[in-house]
């Protein structure tokens, strides 16, 4: 019984790291490209190109070369 608790324990411990890792990762992600969203230096062009030039970073970075597209 022990062994159970003990093995929920660290199941739960494990998923709350992961949980905070792609937390921590997604607000990295979003925080550089709201800085170029909000960066009234750029014009329109420039920051969709910014923002493109992020999300190809990325998608290099984390070996998904096609991460899909949102649905509405």
């Amino acid at each position: 019984m022990a062994s159970r608790a003990m093995h929920s324990d660290f199941v739960e411990i494990v998923a709350e790291e992961v949980s905070s890792g792609i937390d921590r990762a997604v607000g990295y992600w979003l925080g550089r490209i709201e800085l170029e969203v909000v960066d009234r230096s750029l014009t329109t062009a420039q920051r969709i190109e910014a923002i493109e030039s992020i999300l190809q970073e990325y998608k290099i970075l984390s070996g998904r070369l096609d991460v899909g597209c949102a649905s509405a």
